[in-house]
């Protein structure tokens, strides 16, 4: 198994297929997993007042509250075994949470790639409808689009000022995305190292 020398982060848009390939790149380079998505679902599904809080912020398709997000990011980079690189999936996605982010890896001598999968919108519409999560009209899908658009892009473009960030075309097979993030992957480490 080949270690990367870096972590890595993989944003992208709603459906993009950011799980599927984290499990790819996990499993090739033995990477540890720090997966949001995951962490707040699991919180989502608790009966108290902060599950059924995420839960109705997750509906309405809002993004988790930054102060939670913090302490998350810094949680999981405190904790990470200095020997292993590290996958952020789907995270940090407001800029202010990836500054924060940068400050840390910068502290902790660690270096990082970002990965950003990129779909249009109908595409997003057909992926979410097909995955049965909620009804391509629904506003939450809206929200969720609108706010990578207005938000997330804030990150994009904060990461690509520090030419850490490449883009991906996720409007094609899993193996043509795939082999499209190794190819960003093998230039980053030529420049980087």
């Amino acid at each position: 198994m080949k270690k990367l020398g870096f972590d890595l982060i993989l944003l992208g848009d709603p459906t993009a297929g950011k799980d599927t390939h984290a499990e790819i790149l996990k499993k090739k380079y033995s990477l540890k997993a720090v997966e949001s998505g995951k962490h707040w679902r699991a919180m989502a599904k608790k009966k108290n007042a902060d599950g059924a809080w995420l839960r109705r912020t997750m509906s309405l398709g809002h993004p988790t509250p930054v102060v939670l997000m913090k302490k998350f990011l810094i949680s999981n980079l405190s904790n990470a075994p200095k020997n292993k690189d590290l996958i952020f999936i789907g995270n940090p996605r407001l800029k202010p949470e990836a500054q924060l982010l940068v400050k840390l890896f910068k502290q902790k001598r660690r270096d990082f790639f970002v990965i950003y999968i990129q779909i249009p919108t109908k595409e997003i519409l057909a992926r979410t409808k097909a995955r049965a999560r909620l009804q391509s009209e629904d506003q939450g899908v809206w929200n969720r689009i609108d706010y990578t658009k207005n938000q997330v892009s804030k990150t994009v473009k904060y990461f690509r000022s520090l030419k850490k960030l490449r883009m991906i075309n996720g409007d094609q097979t899993i193996p043509n995305v795939s082999k499209d993030i190794q190819k960003a992957i093998s230039d980053y480490k030529k420049t980087a190292h």
